[in-house]
């Protein structure tokens, strides 16, 4: 049976707490700001937007004056007559400009309330945002960011870089480390630590599988300090036979040995004042590294065959695909001489831990041999990017980019489709081919922890939609929430779209 409607005198008794938390509901609804302020000034009721939009907790604005905010003069305006007051107003933290209609309450000549409704540009609040984010690490412009040509794949296929992306992308470690293309999390810290380990002579030893990028970080380093003026030196230890490493390193004199037939300055003494970089120090003999060790320790050595003590000023930055540690605990490597180059450790994640960075990468790459083999190919198709992320890269950064000029010298479309990759990349991700396991989405009967779905969510989210604001309307929370989400779970840097006509 149908239960009556209230009658007026049950509505009568209705509670002014009861009738406040009906209001509420009722502007919660609306997308644009809202708030009660009362006869005296005071602010009473407001939703989230209103809150959002000012800047404010909304917990610091119920009960705060508003002539604390930028609607002091309209307030007053406002409640002094009987007329609804319309007026653009600066705001002053962000920069917006809000629209303001304030709207005085009046019943029986005197002035109950004054209902404000304020809007702010979509554009701009997203600005604000992302300022806000950026604020604790560097200064940014209060502008919006034109996408430069060169950032996009194709106009109506793909957008490769969104103002998020601009914004942390902006933030890496200056220029020096520009070479090095990834805006992973992971990646970023490894390179604000290079950054900081540049200005001191400190060494550095980068950890990595082969082809992460590990000589590009080294060349970083380098040109970030003071020594950038002055020779880096390369050294492959893995490439020079044990019996001519020595005298690769520390040179040699005139007969020191068959077919010494003239005095060779070493590494060493030819990067004096410079940078030595030391790639695959892991592959390093034992009597070897005692060597090397005494240069670390004392800046000084003998050529072979020689009898004077050398010295040198020398920075030296090592890098290793192997687990040195591991290779201490074996006796395959000296623990003094570990403990000597791991100074300031700086670790590469492989491609297949940061494939949000696969994007960029294609996309550099696919503009550098473009340019090199003389091609225009002007995009790439949404399922051969799938592919490429799905795959696990074993040969890293470096394979991607043989597999980028292979595509490239070998296709004769326009723009890439996956019937111009290799055929096992397209065989391996078939076996993946669920969209969602794009973005890292749920395997068959595992349970992950309640924070990975959220994190999971959120990053689609801001995947497919571009933006904080636009985002939160989709879930159904404030664009705020979303913003602190992706700090929070590190995902500032993955909002990448994929466009299509």
């Amino acid at each position: 049976m149908r239960k009556a409607a209230m009658t007026n005198e049950e509505r009568a008794d209705v509670t002014d707490k009861e009738l406040g938390y009906i209001l509420q509901s009722v502007i919660g609804f609306v997308d644009d700001g809202i708030c009660i302020v009362d006869e005296t000034g005071y602010i009473h009721h407001l939703n989230d937007a209103f809150a959002d939009i000012l800047g404010w907790p909304r917990e610091e604005m119920t009960g705060a004056r508003v002539d604390d905010t930028c609607l002091g003069d309209l307030f007053r305006e406002a409640a002094s007559g009987e007329t609804v007051v319309q007026r653009a107003v600066d705001h002053a933290p962000s920069g917006a400009k809000l629209t303001v209609e304030m709207r005085p309450v009046v019943v029986d000549g005197r002035l109950l309330a004054v209902a404000a409704m304020v809007r702010a540009d979509t554009a701009m609040r997203i600005l604000h945002d992302n300022l806000k984010i950026a604020t604790a690490k560097a200064s940014y412009m209060e502008q919006k960011i034109k996408r430069d040509h060169e950032t996009h794949w194709h106009p109506g296929r793909y957008v490769g870089e969104t103002l998020e992306r601009k914004l942390v992308r902006d933030l890496k470690s200056g220029s020096c480390f520009e070479a090095f293309i990834g805006v992973n999390p992971e990646v970023l810290e490894a390179l604000t630590l290079a950054g900081k380990a540049a200005k001191a002579h400190s060494t550095v030893l980068i950890s990595g599988k082969s082809g992460t990028g590990k000589e590009l970080v080294a060349e970083g380093i380098h040109r970030a300090s003071p020594r950038a003026q002055q020779p880096l030196l390369r050294v492959n230890c893995a490439a020079i036979p044990a019996n001519l490493l020595e005298s690769e390193l520390f040179g040699h004199e005139k007969g020191a040995f068959t077919g010494a037939i003239r005095k060779k300055l070493g590494k060493f003494e030819l990067a004096d004042k410079g940078t030595l970089f030391l790639d695959e120090i892991g592959e390093l003999e034992l009597s070897m590294q005692t060597k090397l060790l005494r240069v670390l320790q004392n800046n000084t050595f003998e050529r072979v065959g020689g009898e004077v003590t050398l010295r040198v000023d020398v920075r030296v930055v090592a890098a290793t695909n192997r687990d040195l540690a591991q290779m201490v605990k074996d006796g395959r490597f000296r623990e003094d001489l570990y403990y000597r180059l791991n100074v300031i450790p700086i670790y590469l994640p492989p491609l297949k831990d940061r494939k949000e960075d696969i994007p960029l990468l294609v996309d550099h790459f696919l503009r550098q041999f473009n340019e090199q083999i003389g091609k225009q190919i002007s995009g790439i198709s949404r399922a051969a990017m799938d592919t490429l992320i799905r795959y696990d890269w074993p040969g890293n950064v470096r394979e991607l980019k043989n597999i980028m000029e292979r595509i490239v010298v070998l296709t004769d479309a326009s723009h890439i489709d996956n019937d111009d990759l290799p055929y096992f990349l397209c065989r391996e991700a078939a076996v993946d081919s669920d969209p969602g396991a794009l973005y890292g989405s749920i395997v068959k009967e595992k349970i992950f922890p309640l924070e990975e779905y959220e994190k999971q969510i959120i990053r689609a989210a801001l995947a497919k939609h571009g933006s904080y604001t636009a985002a939160a309307k989709v879930l159904g929370i404030t664009h705020k929430t979303v913003a602190a989400k992706a700090q929070k779970y590190g995902l500032m840097d993955w909002i990448n779209r994929w466009m299509f006509t």
